[in-house]
């Protein structure tokens, strides 16, 4: 997996370095939307916090990253790379787990005239827009079955 961490830096322009192809790596194997606390966990002691934070604001720079927050107020990331199209998040109250979900295109197209509508009243540019839906995993879900 490491030359994809290196051929993704490449393709941006970034210079290659042994925290960025870790984090990178650790947030191509998770493969969902993970808090840093998750991510500095699954790091271990490899990337300190610190260089941590430094490599995700690189990223997000780049726009390979996006970051939003949690309904506990924690900081989310996930990696957005040209094979993901937009989407939104499910958020379960009970074991904490983010889920992808992509939303139809009609509403996706009633939405951004919305938008459209809001940033002509506000004379506000709107750069990007989330739905987020709270709610609770199904009997099904492994972390709820962990508590």
């Amino acid at each position: 997996m490491s030359q994809n961490s290196r051929k993704i830096l490449s393709e941006h322009s970034v210079s290659i370095t042994n925290p960025r192809i870790l984090v990178l790596e650790a947030l191509l194997d998770f493969g969902n939307p993970i808090t840093i606390d998750e991510l500095q966990l699954k790091l271990g002691d490899s990337v300190a916090k610190s260089t941590l934070y430094r490599v995700l604001n690189d990223l997000k720079k780049i726009n390979i990253l996006n970051e939003f927050t949690s309904p506990d107020n924690s900081t989310v990331v996930e990696l957005i790379l040209e094979d993901h199209s937009h989407h939104h998040h499910l958020f379960c109250s009970d074991c904490g787990e983010v889920i992808d979900v992509e939303l139809s295109e009609e509403f996706e197209i009633m939405l951004t005239k919305e938008i459209q509508k809001v940033q002509k009243k506000f004379n506000f540019e709107i750069t990007d827009h989330r739905v987020e839906m709270f709610g609770l995993c199904t009997e099904e879900c492994a972390n709820c079955k962990k508590n």
